[in-house]
């Protein structure tokens, strides 16, 4: 692809150097929010904001009042949360190996 490309830097850039590097792009946006998702509910339990409505805030209320059936429920509720957006960037990040031709499975040695 390079070689149809015209020489100048910013088109080597756009077409060459980002399409080649989506894929990991993707890759650390995920890791990236799976991390910032874990902080934010570690932060929440940890320091509740009050008369601030909030997951971990609940969280923390329904296990003070012992409401374990509020508790699991929330706890659910973040677990769905976690999986449907890494289930997006998984699902985009396999839309864009696939359309580049990199699904894994091609370059495994045979």
């Amino acid at each position: 692809m390079a070689e149809d490309t015209p020489a100048d830097s910013r088109n080597y850039r756009e077409y060459v150097i980002l399409p080649a590097a989506l894929p990991s792009y993707l890759s650390g946006l995920k890791q990236g929010w799976a991390f910032a998702w874990r902080s934010l509910m570690a932060g929440e339990l940890l320091v509740p904001i009050a008369q601030k409505s909030s997951l971990g805030y609940d969280m923390t209320i329904a296990r003070q009042f012992l409401q374990s059936d509020r508790l699991i429920s929330i706890m659910i509720t973040i677990l769905v949360l976690g999986m449907v957006v890494d289930a997006l960037f998984s699902a985009l990040a396999n839309r864009v190996r696939r359309n580049r031709g990199r699904t894994g499975l091609s370059s495994a040695p045979s």
